[in-house]
Protein backbone atom coordinates (compact mmCIF):
# COMPACT_ATOMS: atom_id res chain seq x y z
CA UNK A 1 0.00 0.00 0.00
CA UNK A 2 1.33 3.44 -0.91
CA UNK A 3 2.26 5.94 1.75
CA UNK A 4 -0.73 7.93 2.95
CA UNK A 5 -3.28 5.52 1.45
CA UNK A 6 -6.07 4.21 3.65
CA UNK A 7 -7.78 0.87 3.66
CA UNK A 8 -9.55 0.16 0.34
CA UNK A 9 -12.25 -1.77 2.18
CA UNK A 10 -14.20 1.36 3.11
CA UNK A 11 -16.45 1.67 0.07
CA UNK A 12 -19.17 4.05 1.19
CA UNK A 13 -19.13 7.72 0.25
CA UNK A 14 -19.63 10.08 3.16
CA UNK A 15 -19.87 13.85 3.18
CA UNK A 16 -19.81 16.41 5.96
CA UNK A 17 -19.94 20.18 6.13
CA UNK A 18 -16.99 22.00 7.63
CA UNK A 19 -18.18 25.58 7.36
CA UNK A 20 -16.93 28.42 5.22
CA UNK A 21 -18.19 26.94 1.95
CA UNK A 22 -16.16 23.75 2.35
CA UNK A 23 -17.10 20.09 2.68
CA UNK A 24 -15.20 16.86 3.01
CA UNK A 25 -16.17 13.78 1.03
CA UNK A 26 -14.77 10.34 1.71
CA UNK A 27 -14.34 8.02 -1.30
CA UNK A 28 -13.17 4.47 -0.66
CA UNK A 29 -11.55 5.58 2.58
CA UNK A 30 -9.75 8.60 1.06
CA UNK A 31 -10.87 12.04 2.20
CA UNK A 32 -11.45 14.76 -0.38
CA UNK A 33 -12.15 18.43 0.28
CA UNK A 34 -14.87 20.32 -1.59
CA UNK A 35 -14.71 24.08 -1.98
CA UNK A 36 -17.93 25.71 -3.18
CA UNK A 37 -17.88 29.08 -4.92
CA UNK A 38 -20.45 31.59 -3.56
CA UNK A 39 -21.68 31.99 -7.15
CA UNK A 40 -22.41 28.26 -7.18
CA UNK A 41 -24.71 28.73 -4.19
CA UNK A 42 -26.49 31.58 -6.00
CA UNK A 43 -26.92 29.31 -9.01
CA UNK A 44 -28.48 26.66 -6.78
CA UNK A 45 -30.97 29.20 -5.45
CA UNK A 46 -31.83 30.24 -9.02
CA UNK A 47 -32.50 26.66 -10.17
CA UNK A 48 -34.70 26.02 -7.13
CA UNK A 49 -36.60 29.25 -7.81
CA UNK A 50 -37.33 28.33 -11.44
CA UNK A 51 -38.42 24.80 -10.53
CA UNK A 52 -35.31 22.99 -11.78
CA UNK A 53 -33.94 21.76 -8.45
CA UNK A 54 -33.95 18.12 -9.60
CA UNK A 55 -31.96 18.97 -12.74
CA UNK A 56 -29.46 20.90 -10.63
CA UNK A 57 -29.00 17.97 -8.23
CA UNK A 58 -28.49 15.59 -11.17
CA UNK A 59 -25.86 17.86 -12.69
CA UNK A 60 -24.07 18.27 -9.36
CA UNK A 61 -24.06 14.49 -8.82
CA UNK A 62 -22.67 13.88 -12.32
CA UNK A 63 -19.92 16.47 -11.77
CA UNK A 64 -18.89 15.03 -8.40
CA UNK A 65 -18.81 11.48 -9.81
CA UNK A 66 -16.73 12.79 -12.72
CA UNK A 67 -14.13 14.32 -10.39
CA UNK A 68 -14.11 11.32 -8.05
CA UNK A 69 -13.32 9.09 -11.04
CA UNK A 70 -10.29 11.25 -11.78
CA UNK A 71 -9.17 11.10 -8.16
CA UNK A 72 -9.65 7.33 -7.89
CA UNK A 73 -7.58 6.54 -10.98
CA UNK A 74 -4.93 9.04 -9.84
CA UNK A 75 -4.78 7.27 -6.49
CA UNK A 76 -4.23 3.97 -8.31
CA UNK A 77 -1.08 5.45 -9.86
CA UNK A 78 0.14 6.88 -6.55
CA UNK A 79 -1.04 10.48 -6.87
CA UNK A 80 -3.07 12.61 -4.46
CA UNK A 81 -5.93 14.66 -5.95
CA UNK A 82 -8.06 15.60 -2.98
CA UNK A 83 -9.47 19.12 -3.52
CA UNK A 84 -12.58 19.64 -5.67
CA UNK A 85 -13.51 23.24 -6.43
CA UNK A 86 -17.12 23.71 -7.56
CA UNK A 87 -17.79 26.77 -9.71
CA UNK A 88 -20.76 27.92 -11.84
CA UNK A 89 -19.01 26.85 -15.05
CA UNK A 90 -17.83 23.46 -13.79
CA UNK A 91 -15.42 21.88 -11.35
CA UNK A 92 -11.65 21.68 -10.94
CA UNK A 93 -9.46 19.11 -9.23
CA UNK A 94 -6.63 21.09 -7.63
CA UNK A 95 -3.16 20.35 -6.26
CA UNK A 96 0.50 20.22 -7.33
CA UNK A 97 2.08 19.37 -10.69
CA UNK A 98 4.24 16.53 -11.99
CA UNK A 99 2.09 13.66 -13.26
CA UNK A 100 3.74 11.33 -15.75
CA UNK A 101 2.22 11.76 -19.26
CA UNK A 102 1.01 8.15 -19.46
CA UNK A 103 -0.68 8.40 -16.08
CA UNK A 104 -2.11 11.83 -16.88
CA UNK A 105 -3.83 10.44 -19.99
CA UNK A 106 -5.53 7.67 -18.01
CA UNK A 107 -6.55 10.03 -15.19
CA UNK A 108 -7.97 12.58 -17.63
CA UNK A 109 -9.95 9.96 -19.52
CA UNK A 110 -11.46 8.47 -16.35
CA UNK A 111 -13.99 11.26 -15.73
CA UNK A 112 -15.66 11.35 -19.18
CA UNK A 113 -15.50 7.55 -19.37
CA UNK A 114 -17.52 7.21 -16.16
CA UNK A 115 -20.10 9.82 -17.26
CA UNK A 116 -20.64 8.20 -20.66
CA UNK A 117 -20.80 4.73 -19.09
CA UNK A 118 -23.47 5.92 -16.63
CA UNK A 119 -25.45 7.54 -19.44
CA UNK A 120 -25.40 4.31 -21.47
CA UNK A 121 -26.39 2.23 -18.44
CA UNK A 122 -29.43 4.41 -17.73
CA UNK A 123 -30.37 4.51 -21.42
CA UNK A 124 -30.28 0.70 -21.46
CA UNK A 125 -32.40 0.69 -18.30
CA UNK A 126 -35.16 2.47 -20.20
CA UNK A 127 -35.54 -0.58 -22.44
CA UNK A 128 -35.91 -2.86 -19.42
CA UNK A 129 -37.95 -0.48 -17.24
CA UNK A 130 -39.66 2.16 -19.43
CA UNK A 131 -41.33 3.64 -16.35
CA UNK A 132 -37.90 4.74 -15.05
CA UNK A 133 -37.45 7.16 -17.96
CA UNK A 134 -39.15 10.14 -16.33
CA UNK A 135 -37.04 9.69 -13.17
CA UNK A 136 -33.64 9.10 -14.79
CA UNK A 137 -33.77 11.16 -18.00
CA UNK A 138 -32.18 14.26 -16.45
CA UNK A 139 -29.35 12.30 -14.81
CA UNK A 140 -28.66 10.41 -18.04
CA UNK A 141 -28.56 13.56 -20.17
CA UNK A 142 -26.36 15.39 -17.65
CA UNK A 143 -23.82 12.57 -17.70
CA UNK A 144 -23.83 12.36 -21.49
CA UNK A 145 -23.41 16.11 -21.89
CA UNK A 146 -20.60 16.36 -19.31
CA UNK A 147 -18.81 13.31 -20.74
CA UNK A 148 -18.96 14.40 -24.38
CA UNK A 149 -18.19 18.06 -23.68
CA UNK A 150 -15.10 17.16 -21.64
CA UNK A 151 -13.74 15.07 -24.52
CA UNK A 152 -13.23 18.20 -26.64
CA UNK A 153 -9.47 18.53 -27.39
CA UNK A 154 -9.25 21.87 -25.58
CA UNK A 155 -7.10 22.46 -22.50
CA UNK A 156 -8.00 22.28 -19.62
CA UNK A 157 -10.89 19.95 -20.59
CA UNK A 158 -10.16 16.25 -20.25
CA UNK A 159 -9.87 15.67 -23.99
CA UNK A 160 -7.27 18.44 -24.07
CA UNK A 161 -5.44 16.88 -21.15
CA UNK A 162 -5.29 13.52 -22.91
CA UNK A 163 -3.87 15.19 -26.03
CA UNK A 164 -1.49 17.24 -23.85
CA UNK A 165 -0.25 14.06 -22.16
CA UNK A 166 0.33 12.35 -25.52
CA UNK A 167 2.25 15.36 -26.81
CA UNK A 168 4.26 15.59 -23.58
CA UNK A 169 5.46 12.02 -24.02
CA UNK A 170 7.11 13.05 -27.30
CA UNK A 171 8.12 16.69 -26.84
CA UNK A 172 8.87 19.02 -23.90
CA UNK A 173 5.84 19.93 -21.80
CA UNK A 174 6.36 23.65 -22.37
CA UNK A 175 6.13 23.22 -26.13
CA UNK A 176 3.21 20.81 -25.76
CA UNK A 177 1.33 23.40 -23.70
CA UNK A 178 1.91 26.06 -26.36
CA UNK A 179 0.45 23.70 -28.98
CA UNK A 180 -2.59 23.12 -26.77
CA UNK A 181 -3.14 26.85 -26.37
CA UNK A 182 -3.03 27.27 -30.16
CA UNK A 183 -5.56 24.45 -30.61
CA UNK A 184 -7.82 26.05 -27.98
CA UNK A 185 -7.60 29.45 -29.69
CA UNK A 186 -8.33 28.07 -33.18
CA UNK A 187 -11.23 25.95 -31.91
CA UNK A 188 -12.61 28.90 -29.95
CA UNK A 189 -12.53 31.19 -32.98
CA UNK A 190 -14.22 28.52 -35.12
CA UNK A 191 -16.94 28.06 -32.49
CA UNK A 192 -17.59 31.79 -32.29
CA UNK A 193 -17.80 31.90 -36.10
CA UNK A 194 -20.51 29.24 -35.93
CA UNK A 195 -22.32 31.37 -33.36
CA UNK A 196 -22.22 34.36 -35.71
CA UNK A 197 -23.72 32.22 -38.47
CA UNK A 198 -26.42 31.00 -36.10
CA UNK A 199 -27.49 34.61 -35.45
CA UNK A 200 -28.96 34.76 -38.97
CA UNK A 201 -31.19 31.75 -38.23
CA UNK A 202 -31.61 31.00 -34.53
CA UNK A 203 -28.95 32.38 -32.13
CA UNK A 204 -27.19 29.54 -30.31
CA UNK A 205 -26.05 30.90 -26.93
CA UNK A 206 -24.36 27.58 -26.16
CA UNK A 207 -21.93 28.13 -29.06
CA UNK A 208 -21.18 31.62 -27.73
CA UNK A 209 -20.42 30.42 -24.20
CA UNK A 210 -18.28 27.48 -25.39
CA UNK A 211 -16.34 29.72 -27.77
CA UNK A 212 -15.61 32.26 -25.04
CA UNK A 213 -14.54 29.46 -22.69
CA UNK A 214 -12.11 28.08 -25.28
CA UNK A 215 -10.55 31.48 -25.95
CA UNK A 216 -10.31 32.15 -22.22
CA UNK A 217 -8.55 28.80 -21.77
CA UNK A 218 -6.13 29.63 -24.57
CA UNK A 219 -5.04 33.06 -23.33
CA UNK A 220 -5.61 32.86 -19.57
CA UNK A 221 -4.90 29.23 -18.55
CA UNK A 222 -6.07 28.24 -15.07
CA UNK A 223 -2.98 26.94 -13.22
CA UNK A 224 -5.03 25.89 -10.21
CA UNK A 225 -7.06 23.53 -12.37
CA UNK A 226 -4.03 21.52 -13.45
CA UNK A 227 -3.98 17.86 -12.55
CA UNK A 228 -1.77 17.43 -9.53
CA UNK A 229 0.53 14.75 -8.23
CA UNK A 230 2.53 14.09 -5.11
CA UNK A 231 5.72 12.65 -6.58
CA UNK A 232 6.40 9.06 -5.69
CA UNK A 233 9.92 8.40 -4.38
CA UNK A 234 10.64 6.28 -7.45
CA UNK A 235 9.71 9.17 -9.75
CA UNK A 236 12.12 11.51 -7.98
CA UNK A 237 14.88 8.91 -8.22
CA UNK A 238 14.26 8.56 -11.96
CA UNK A 239 14.47 12.33 -12.30
CA UNK A 240 17.99 12.38 -10.81
CA UNK A 241 19.42 9.59 -12.98
CA UNK A 242 20.63 12.32 -15.32
CA UNK A 243 21.74 15.94 -14.72
CA UNK A 244 18.64 17.89 -13.73
CA UNK A 245 18.02 21.59 -13.30
CA UNK A 246 17.80 22.72 -9.67
CA UNK A 247 15.21 25.40 -8.95
CA UNK A 248 15.44 27.33 -5.67
CA UNK A 249 12.64 29.56 -4.32
CA UNK A 250 12.59 31.89 -1.31
CA UNK A 251 9.36 31.59 0.67
CA UNK A 252 7.92 32.68 4.02
CA UNK A 253 7.78 30.10 6.79
CA UNK A 254 4.04 30.84 7.01
CA UNK A 255 3.36 30.06 3.33
CA UNK A 256 0.87 27.17 2.98
CA UNK A 257 2.11 24.05 1.22
CA UNK A 258 -0.71 24.48 -1.31
CA UNK A 259 1.35 27.38 -2.71
CA UNK A 260 4.66 25.51 -2.64
CA UNK A 261 3.39 22.49 -4.56
CA UNK A 262 2.47 24.70 -7.55
CA UNK A 263 6.23 25.24 -8.03
CA UNK A 264 6.99 21.52 -8.41
CA UNK A 265 7.85 20.46 -11.93
CA UNK A 266 8.76 16.99 -13.30
CA UNK A 267 11.55 18.50 -15.41
CA UNK A 268 13.54 19.92 -12.50
CA UNK A 269 14.29 19.37 -8.81
CA UNK A 270 12.99 22.01 -6.42
CA UNK A 271 14.27 23.43 -3.12
CA UNK A 272 12.80 26.17 -0.92
CA UNK A 273 14.77 28.64 1.19
CA UNK A 274 12.36 29.21 4.06
CA UNK A 275 12.54 32.70 5.60
CA UNK A 276 11.23 34.20 8.84
CA UNK A 277 9.30 37.48 9.09
CA UNK A 278 12.64 39.15 9.86
CA UNK A 279 14.08 37.83 6.59
CA UNK A 280 16.36 35.40 8.38
CA UNK A 281 16.76 31.94 6.89
CA UNK A 282 14.89 29.40 9.00
CA UNK A 283 16.05 26.43 6.99
CA UNK A 284 15.73 24.57 3.69
CA UNK A 285 13.02 22.22 2.47
CA UNK A 286 13.24 20.30 -0.78
CA UNK A 287 10.36 18.80 -2.78
CA UNK A 288 10.65 15.52 -0.85
CA UNK A 289 10.08 17.38 2.43
CA UNK A 290 7.11 19.23 0.96
CA UNK A 291 5.53 16.09 -0.50
CA UNK A 292 5.92 14.02 2.66
CA UNK A 293 4.60 16.86 4.85
CA UNK A 294 1.51 17.19 2.64
CA UNK A 295 0.94 13.44 2.79
CA UNK A 296 1.13 13.44 6.57
CA UNK A 297 -0.87 16.59 7.31
CA UNK A 298 -2.42 18.07 4.19
CA UNK A 299 -2.04 21.26 2.18
CA UNK A 300 -2.87 23.61 5.06
CA UNK A 301 0.49 22.96 6.75
CA UNK A 302 3.20 25.55 6.14
CA UNK A 303 6.74 25.75 4.79
CA UNK A 304 7.91 25.98 8.39
CA UNK A 305 6.30 22.60 9.07
CA UNK A 306 8.24 21.13 6.14
CA UNK A 307 11.50 22.45 7.62
CA UNK A 308 10.64 20.91 11.01
CA UNK A 309 9.97 17.59 9.30
CA UNK A 310 13.33 17.80 7.56
CA UNK A 311 15.08 18.48 10.88
CA UNK A 312 13.29 15.58 12.62
CA UNK A 313 14.20 13.27 9.74
CA UNK A 314 17.89 14.13 10.08
CA UNK A 315 17.98 13.39 13.84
Amino acid sequence: MRSGAKSPRARRIKSKRTGGGKSHIRVSGDEMRIRVSPLMLLMAVYFVAVGMAYEFVCTLAAVLLHECAHAKVAKHFGYELNVIKLMPYGAALCGDVGMKPKHEAFVAAAGPALNIALALVFAALWWLLPASYMFTRAFCLCNMYIGVFNLLPVYPLDGGRVLFALLSSRIKRGRAFKIMRIISAVTGVATLALFVLSVFYSPNICLLSVGIFMLFSAFIPDRRAQYTALFELSARRDKLKKPTELAVYAVSEHAPLSELVTCLNPERYTEFAVMSDGFERVGTADETDVVETVKSGGYTLTAGDAVKRRHSRSL
